[in-house]
């Protein structure tokens, strides 16, 4: 049974009541009355994220590392020269020879350069080719003998009836240099045992050297190339050896290909024998 409030306190809620819907409540939320300001007034509730939650995916493993060839060590230039005539000796043929120099750990700016680029052309050819260094071109690609300096070489080959399947092109050095730079003298000393066995193991009759770099190398001078032009020059094994200027030096002069086919034009004639 309902207990009525009294008239007074009747008339008050009713009151009340009017006050509420005149001032535009229409709705009761609850039953306890609430303070808002002091709910306004403490921090903010997490924001809930509505993406849903998903167990992490396990981290793939990951890729071997690929392996990487020694890097250089440094040596005194006679301990390094004589570890290079041992590992040159060693070899008994030219893909010996080839990975031997490729792991020769005193081998000079080995580390610097991207290809390693042994030769050209046709091994075993009666003509060899021996130039000091690849260049820019040929570090870049990656192939032997591609740049300018190649193409005039192929021209002068042409001009005797020869071309790379008829002759075999190779360098002293078969790393590309530091910005292209010659060869110093202790450099051209670790790497000479290599390349002069290049050419006991290639075996030609007749050897074209371009520059100063293949002619120290390969005669064991230290005369300049001027002094070394237009003479033949007999090597171990019964090979003739004939000095030409760089092929740089003569894109940059041509006046020096007139020299270059004099003595292009003997080692021809010595072909021919």
């Amino acid at each position: 049974m309902a207990i009525a409030p009294p008239p007074d306190l009747r008339d008050a809620l009713l009151a009340l009541l009017d006050w509420h819907v005149e001032s535009g409540v229409d709705l009761a939320l609850d039953d306890a009355p609430h303070d808002r300001y002091a709910e306004s007034a403490r921090a903010p509730a997490p924001a809930i994220d509505p993406t849903p939650i998903v167990a992490p995916r396990e981290s793939p493993a990951p890729l071997p590392l690929q392996p990487r060839r020694p890097a250089s060590v440094v040596a005194a230039p006679e301990d390094a020269a004589r570890a290079a005539e041992a590992a040159a000796a060693a070899a008994s043929d030219l893909d010996a020879l080839a990975l031997r120099l490729a792991e020769f750990p005193h081998a000079p700016f080995r580390d610097m350069a991207e290809h390693f680029l042994f030769g050209a052309g046709a091994p075993g050819a009666p003509l060899m080719a021996l130039d000091a260094a690849p260049g820019v071109t040929e570090e870049t690609t990656g192939e032997a003998f591609s740049g300018l300096q190649a193409r005039l070489l192929d021209n002068m080959l042409a001009a005797i009836g020869l071309d790379r399947k008829s002759a075999y092109l190779a360098y002293v050095a078969p790393w590309r240099p530091p910005g292209d730079r010659a060869l110093t003298p202790q450099e051209i000393t670790i790497l000479a045992p290599f390349a002069r066995r290049h050419v006991e193991l290639a075996r030609p009759r007749v050897v074209l050297l371009f520059g100063e770099a293949p002619a120290r190398v390969t005669l064991a001078t230290h005369e300049p190339v001027a002094k070394l032009r237009g003479k033949p020059f007999d090597l171990t094994g019964g090979a003739r050896a004939y000095v030409f200027n760089s092929l740089d030096a003569m894109l940059k002069s041509p006046t020096l290909k007139r020299a270059a086919w004099r003595d292009l034009r003997a080692a021809a004639d010595k072909l021919r024998e």
